[in-house]
């Protein structure tokens, strides 16, 4: 007896058509394949004039981290063009400081640099010792002779680059004219800012989209102020620790190997990562054993550990934190893409746009999966109190009503 087939459970599903996300979503396929256009063609763009954008973009992180300062001025009676320019002596001053605590100790370490590069070889050589029988097979199968066919003889053309003092001579060039051009910017983004901020809110269409663009500034100012000063802060308590230690475990030059930490630790995750190489070719550098040429570089691990699991997230919490994954990315693209510097203002830069996200309704997944959300100051969150509250509203209409130059 022939047994029966059982019908199967896919048979009564149809068949789907090909491509029938775009046939019934083309707008949606169509935004999304010009977003990622959009973000290949900026990308480009960015890398193409870096020269160009890179000053303005630090220029404009300055200038919101200096705005406290020029309004303390201003309301010490004393003039708005004064104020820019004092502010941006105060931040030279600063930067020369700290960059003179580096160079002069540097100077004096690049005098001792073919002694220390002695002890340093006889270290590594002593740690490569266990591995010497496959370095010797590896000279041996380097050293066998091959025959190589026979070719007719060939011209080889070798271009000559310039030399090293015209290389360091024309960075040194770039270096000059970009911060020249870095404080120029930030001297005139400082004195219009208040005229910048008052035309784009008047211009807004609607009074909710006012109230939005007032605090989209004012979380501007106060969360990336705010930020870079409690990071700062934790970074030179870094630094004084770095330098203690190395003080105490005889390392020379202490007050550079301060400096050094406290400058790498302004870049997330990269930076202590290239302080503890740096730390671990001094230690070889400069004592006899391999275990007291660990000690800074241990020392170091211990306090960045410390830095990282205890002090930040007590200091700043959970309401300025942000995903380590979204560092991580944003800060390798722009070392990527302009240098050490970018990496720098890489968290400026993130924290502005986390705040356009969390006052744009659309972009506020992505401003969740950057970072907590914008919490007010009666705890709601900004989803919760989207709606323009009573205190906004007159302060954007006091904006509007206000004259416009």
């Amino acid at each position: 007896m022939a047994r029966r087939k059982r019908a199967s459970n896919f048979a009564g599903i149809a068949a789907q058509e090909p491509f029938l996300i775009v046939g019934r979503n083309p707008q949606l396929v169509t935004a999304i394949s010009l977003a990622i256009m959009c973000v290949l063609a900026l990308a480009v763009t960015f890398w193409a004039a870096r020269d160009f954008l890179l000053p303005i973009a630090v220029a404009l992180v300055f200038a919101v981290l200096l705005s406290p300062i020029c309004l303390l001025l201003e309301k010490l009676w004393i003039p708005r063009a004064l104020a820019a320019g004092l502010a941006l002596v105060v931040a030279g001053v600063i930067v020369w400081f700290t960059f003179s605590v580096i160079a002069q100790p540097a100077a004096r370490l690049f005098e001792d640099a073919p002694a220390m590069m002695n002890r340093a070889e006889k270290h590594v050589r002593s740690l490569q010792a266990p591995l010497k029988p496959l370095t010797d097979i590896s000279r041996e199968v380097e050293g066998l002779n091959i025959v190589e066919p026979k070719t007719s003889p060939s011209r080889t053309v070798v271009v000559q680059e310039p030399g090293l003092a015209s290389s360091l001579m024309a960075s040194a060039q770039k270096v000059v004219v970009q911060t020249g051009l870095v404080f120029i910017l930030c001297f005139f983004l400082l004195l219009t800012r208040s005229e910048f901020r008052i035309k784009v809110i008047a211009f807004q269409p609607t009074l909710r989209a006012r109230v939005r663009a007032a605090r989209v500034f004012r979380d501007v100012g106060r969360r990336v102020t705010g930020y870079m000063v409690t990071f700062s802060t934790i970074n030179l308590c870094v630094g004084i620790a770095t330098g203690l230690a190395c003080w105490q475990l005889g390392l020379p030059e202490p007050l550079m190997w301060g400096g050094l930490a406290m400058l790498f630790n302004f870049i997330p995750f990269l930076g202590p990562a290239l302080m503890m190489g740096l730390l671990g070719f001094a230690g070889l550098a400069t004592y006899d054993t391999l275990l007291e040429a660990s000690f800074p570089l241990l020392a170091f691990m211990v306090i960045s550990f410390m830095e990282a699991n205890f002090l930040t997230p007590t200091i700043i919490g959970k309401r300025m934190m942000l995903n380590p994954l979204a560092i991580i990315l944003v800060v390798g693209f722009w070392i990527w893409l302009w240098g050490p510097l970018g990496g720098v203002i890489a968290l400026p830069l993130l924290i502005m746009f986390k705040v356009i996200c969390d006052h744009t309704p659309p972009l506020r997944v992505v401003g969740a999966l950057i970072g907590a959300p914008l919490v007010r100051g009666n705890g709601r969150t900004l989803e919760e109190a989207a709606d323009a509250t009573t205190a906004d509203a007159i302060a954007a209409k006091a904006v509007v009503a206000a004259p416009v130059t």
